[in-house]
């Protein structure tokens, strides 16, 4: 199980990122970033409203997030880097890829792309092409990000539901109660459902805590195994016969019958 932050952002985001509590309409922190080099121009995407232009949304790569925040610290050289990373993703076949799909689309269809509320089930090859670029993400991010004091990141899946809060299960077996609240912001309250939880240190005595939507980036087939457990599937233990063993349960077929009048 492989899982990571949902690989692309708003320009919200980035601008949160870089000053916690700003209004993300605001334009001076955003010309900011750009200026110095610490964030990505983005990708455009105009959406329609029948057989009509409606809007534009610019999607990001997330490291711009990681990059803004590392500004916000004061390690520019590094944010330079993550940003220049940022842009040769955007620039890469998946991202344009990803550009054509959303093109056309309802507004409401391509924010729920860019904010990870669009159902896999509704739109399959959407989440294919997020997962490619996420697992570009994920290496450019391990070659490129500097150790930090200040935020960290928790991935995995929900294993658990309660009342009032959900299990976090990661990829190291590490349990953390989320309020459910909180995961909802993420869109993410099902067992199974993968989530990020982002914790940075704004201030000595001062913290905050977002969710993100995750995704899982790693290939199924590697993980899969019809006994529950890590194994080769061709190997079978004396316990796998023993429940694979004995009589099967007959078979039942319905057939329908028309009842005459």
């Amino acid at each position: 199980m492989e899982i990571d932050r949902w690989p692309i952002s708003g320009r919200r985001q980035l601008v949160q990122a870089f000053r916690p509590g700003e209004r993300p309409e605001n334009e001076a922190p955003f010309r900011t970033l750009r200026s110095h080099g610490w964030a990505t121009a983005g990708v455009s995407v105009v959406t329609r409203n029948e057989r009509r232009a409606s809007g534009r949304l610019t999607l990001f790569s997330v490291l711009n997030v990681d990059a803004a925040r590392l500004a916000r610290e004061g390690a520019h050289r590094a944010a330079a880097t993550l940003a220049k990373a940022a842009a040769t993703i955007e620039a890469g076949e998946e991202f344009l890829r990803l550009k054509k799909l959303l093109s056309g689309h309802l507004m409401k269809d391509v924010s729920a792309a860019l904010e990870g509320s669009a159902p896999e089930a509704k739109w399959p090859e959407l989440h294919d092409l997020l997962r490619l670029i996420a697992r570009r993400t994920k290496a450019s991010r391990t070659r490129r990000s500097p150790p930090t004091s200040f935020f960290e990141v928790v991935t995995g899946k929900i294993s658990e539901a309660q009342a009032g809060f959900l299990v976090l299960t990661g990829e190291s077996g590490r349990r953390t109660a989320v309020p459910r609240w909180l995961a909802h912001s993420a869109y993410r309250v099902n067992v199974g459902d993968c989530l990020a939880l982002v914790t940075e240190k704004l201030a000595s005595q001062q913290m905050v805590i977002n969710a993100v939507p995750g995704i899982e980036v790693g290939r199924a087939s590697a993980e899969f195994s019809p006994f529950g457990r890590h194994a080769p599937v061709h190997t079978l233990t004396r316990a796998d016969a023993k429940q694979l063993s004995g009589a099967p349960a007959p078979l039942k077929v319905l057939v329908p019958v028309a009842i005459g009048a």
